[in-house]
C-alpha cells in the first residue's frame, strides 16, 4: 500500500513539473485594424503652455487607418475647425509590436503617440507605449478589461489609469486615463490633467473622446478597378443598346414612309 502511495506521489510531482515546464503562450502583438477604419473625436479641450492650443478651436478630429505593413500601421489625421475650415493633418506610423512611433511629420504633438495599440490585448498586457509622468516615465499596461455601452453598441474596452499625487512642496496631482477598443486597439478616449499649487503653479489638461467610429474596411485597389470596369461596361452596353434601338426605329419609320409613298403612287395611277 505504501509502495502504491509513493508511486502516486511521485507521479503527481512529475506531472506538476511537466505542467510548469509548458511555456505560456506569448501575447500576439498584431494590428487589430484594417485599412479604412477610422475614429472621429469631439469634445477636444486643451489647457497649458505645452499642450496643443488648436484643440480648443477644433470641432472634430479624425484619425483613419491608411496603410498596414506587417506590424506597422499608418494613421492619417484631419480636423474640422469650429469656423468651418477643414484642415488636412499628418501621417503617423505605429509599430504595435514595439510601441515605436514615427511622428516626424508633426513632432510637437506628443498626444499623437496614443492613437493605436495592438488588437485584442487583455488585462495586464503591456501596450509597449510609455506614459510621461511628472518625474520620468513608465511603461503603459492595461489596468482593466470590461464591457460597456459605448457609441451605441455593447463594446469590450481596455482601460489604462495612472494617478500620482505628492502633498509636499512641490505638490502635484497627476492623472492619465485612456480607453481603447479591445478588438481594434483604436483609441476611444484620452484624459490627462496635471495640477500643482506650488510656485509657479501648474494647471494642464488634455481631453477628447470618440463621437463616431467605422470598422468598415476600404475595398482593395484591384476591387475598385474591377468595380470601375464593370460600371464602364454597363454604361457602354446600355448606350450601344440604345443606339441599336434608335436605328431600328429610324429604319422602321423610313420603311413605313416608303410604303406609304408607294401606295399613294399606286392609288393615283389606278385612278
Amino acid at each position: 500500500m505504501r509502495g502504491k502511495l509513493k508511486k502516486i506521489i511521485v507521479a503527481m510531482i512529475c506531472a506538476s513539473f511537466v505542467i510548469l515546464a509548458v511555456p505560456t503562450r506569448a501575447m500576439d502583438y498584431s494590428p487589430g485594424v484594417q485599412v479604412g477604419y477610422w475614429v472621429k473625436y469631439k469634445n477636444l479641450v486643451s489647457r497649458g503652455a505645452s499642450n496643443p492650443p488648436d484643440f480648443n478651436t477644433t470641432e472634430w478630429m479624425k484619425m483613419e487607418i491608411t496603410s498596414i505593413v506587417g506590424k506597422r500601421v499608418t494613421v492619417h489625421t484631419s480636423r474640422m475647425l469650429m469656423n468651418g475650415t477643414f484642415q488636412d493633418g499628418y501621417d503617423y506610423v505605429f509599430d504595435v509590436a514595439t510601441g515605436e512611433t514615427d511622428r516626424s511629420a508633426d513632432p510637437s504633438n506628443l498626444w499623437s503617440n496614443y492613437f493605436i495599440v495592438a488588437g485584442n490585448l487583455t488585462e495586464s498586457s503591456d501596450t509597449h507605449l510609455v506614459v510621461a509622468l511628472r518625474e520620468g516615465s513608465s511603461a503603459m499596461f492595461i489596468n482593466k478589461t470590461e464591457t460597456r455601452d459605448l457609441l451605441g453598441v455593447n463594446r469590450t474596452i481596455n482601460l489604462v489609469n495612472y494617478n500620482e499625487s505628492l502633498n509636499v512642496i512641490p505638490d502635484y496631482d497627476y492623472q492619465f486615463h485612456v480607453v481603447y477598443d479591445q478588438t481594434t486597439g483604436m483609441l476611444l478616449e484620452l484624459n490627462y490633467s496635471l495640477t500643482s499649487h506650488s510656485i509657479p503653479s501648474t494647471n494642464e489638461l488634455v481631453s477628447y473622446s470618440a463621437a463616431d467610429i467605422s470598422t468598415t474596411p476600404k475595398p482593395p485597389d484591384n476591387m475598385l478597378i474591377y468595380t470601375e470596369v464593370v460600371i464602364a461596361t454597363v454604361i457602354i452596353v446600355t448606350v450601344a443598346a440604345a443606339l441599336v434601338v434608335r436605328r431600328r426605329r429610324r429604319r422602321r419609320r423610313k420603311a413605313h414612309a416608303t410604303r406609304s409613298v408607294q401606295e399613294a403612287a399606286k392609288n393615283k395611277a389606278a385612278k
